[in-house]
């Protein structure tokens, strides 16, 4: 790397003299001379090993394993929170099983590492290379150690540059998989009102447009419930929109399918599985509701919660809610879940997708809407521009990518933080940046640079999205255009559809502003209105 200068990564360096370590770091580099020189580079990053121990398992004989804690300036630089785990092979011929079996290898370490990046050294001439193809197949990342032959700052420069080179190469904003833990941003304020909900015993409903980060609020409700008591808690997602296409096959599909998610969870934690075992293979409503009433009213079940959500409850429901005897399952379902529900303080139900009407409306397919009333919605909100904040720079940390505070609220007022235009916008910046760590840093100029061609990028995305909006919510896509065409004044149109205006806020679709309501810049770009 031209102009590599150590001494910039120098303050706060993390060496350790800890004896036990250092007599595990002696056996290492008996084994790998090489790690000598790995943890002179190391050093001159301000960086060095915490950890070293040889891995017994027959199929890893001869390899060691190390975590190294980088220094202060390097964390701050690339987003690492935690030490980065090292695998050292002595096979000149790297093979694949060795990078796929990383992450299960980090598992076993005193520490828990960087879940999503790795280093590696094995003497394999072809180990870059191979790396550079294995890598782009995974959700992590593999950093080579450089071989023997070179000097320390040599080495040292060349790890900073592979560490560049490998985190520069991924765009995480472009994440279209739910998102967990470190991964998930904000919403705050709603997890913590659904958590009280479901603990008290109320069927709530998360609603919102596509890719606005419903399943992976979900999810994260799901990990959050269980890892709060995991010996105590049960929670089953299921999606439902692989359901099959025929509508009179969903419901043989999705109790055979929870009948099979439950099960195992059951046996994991002791509970009574007997009625659920011996289910028909398409068992049928009142055959599920009476099997899994008999594991919820079990002694063994009195201390364990159960929740079952289902996601993309639009599959299942459809959007002719009102049509009488074409879904007739639709009640027939949503009321054995409330029956469940009102019999049993262990056992409660979440719904999530697009359509509210699963909840709000009063009929569905000519019975009682059971839930009418009864179950309590919530819609998903755009992300502060705290949380977007967060969003962005955490992410952009772990891609060596840092944002000047005027490109953030650029990037915002662009976006108002709605997920999908958020996430898209930032993935097109990133996109734009060169590797070299020296100019990857957002400017306000960049962001604007990109606003054009990423308008175009996204608009048939959204054109789709506001299509399914129609399809769902009809009348709110009608009085969305009488607002982006002024037909009438906001007072007149939130008297004639007080209803479908709370919808098109709720949505995201407009906004209530200075005693009038404004279109949202998601509605802007979708209707293509300035």
């Amino acid at each position: 790397m031209v102009g590599f200068d150590p001494t910039a990564f120098l303050n706060k360096a993390v060496t350790s003299r800890d004896a036990r370590l250092l007599r595990h770091l002696k056996r290492l580099t008996e084994v790998f001379p090489v790690a000598a020189l790995h943890r002179e580079a190391l050093q001159m990053l301000g960086s060095d090993f915490i950890d070293a121990r040889e891995r017994k398992a027959p199929s890893e004989r001869g390899c060691w394993t190390a975590l190294v804690r980088f220094g202060e300036v390097i964390e701050r630089r690339f987003g690492l929170t935690r030490e980065v785990m090292v695998y050292y092979s002595p096979y000149d011929d790297l093979q694949l099983r060795t990078f796929e079996r990383l992450p299960r290898v980090q598992e076993d370490q005193p520490r828990r590492p960087t879940q999503d990046l790795f280093m590696i050294y094995a003497p394999d001439p072809l180990a870059e290379r191979k790396l550079d193809d294995w890598t782009v197949r995974e959700p992590f990342a593999v950093v080579g150690l450089p071989l023997a032959g070179v000097t320390p700052a040599e080495a040292a420069s060349r790890l900073l540059a592979a560490l560049t080179d490998r985190l520069a190469a991924r765009n995480l904003y472009e994440e279209t998989l739910p998102v967990t833990g470190r991964d998930f941003f904000g919403r705050k304020d709603l997890l913590i009102s659904l958590a009280e909900e479901l603990r008290r015993g109320r069927v709530c409903g998360v609603f919102g447009l596509r890719k606005t980060g419903k399943t992976s609020l979900v999810k994260e409700l799901g990990r959050r419930f269980e890892s709060a008591n995991s010996t105590k808690r049960i929670f089953i997602l299921r999606d439902l929109e692989d359901l099959p296409t025929e509508p009179e096959r969903h419901v043989p599909s999705l109790l055979a399918d929870l009948t099979t998610s439950l099960l195992p969870r059951l046996r994991e934690h002791g509970l009574r599985t007997h009625e659920l075992r011996h289910l028909p293979k398409e068992p049928e409503f009142g055959e599920f509701r009476r099997a899994l009433q008999a594991t919820l009213g079990d002694k063994s079940s009195a201390d364990v919660q159960f929740v079952i959500a289902f996601d993309e409850i639009e599959s299942f429901v459809g959007p002719e809610t009102a049509h009488a005897n074409q879904r007739p399952h639709v009640p027939e379902l949503l009321g054995a879940l409330r029956s469940l529900v009102q019999e049993n303080d262990n056992f409660n139900v979440l719904i999530s997708g697009l359509t509210s009407a699963v909840l709000e409306a009063g009929l569905l397919y000519g019975r009682e809407n059971p839930l009418f009333a009864w179950a309590k919605p919530f819609f998903m909100p755009p992300l502060s521009m705290e949380s977007a904040r967060d969003l962005v720079e955490e992410l952009g940390r772990r891609m060596a990518v840092e944002w000047k505070p005027e490109a953030l609220d650029v990037v915002y007022s662009l976006t108002e933080g709605h997920v999908f235009l958020h996430r898209t916008l930032c993935a097109r910046i990133a996109g734009a940046l060169p590797k070299d760590l020296s100019g990857r840093t957002v400017t306000e100029d960049l962001v604007l640079q990109c606003a054009r061609p990423w308008r175009r990028g996204i608009a048939e995305q959204v054109h789709q999205m506001m299509l399914s909006m129609r399809r769902f919510y009809p009348e709110e896509a009608d009085v969305l255009g009488l607002i982006r065409e002024e037909v009438l004044s906001s007072d007149e149109v939130e008297e004639a559809y007080p209803a479908a205006m709370n919808h098109l806020i709720n949505l995201g679709l407009i906004a209530e502003e200075g005693g009038g309501f404004q279109l949202t810049a998601f509605s802007r770009l979708a209707l293509g209105k300035k």
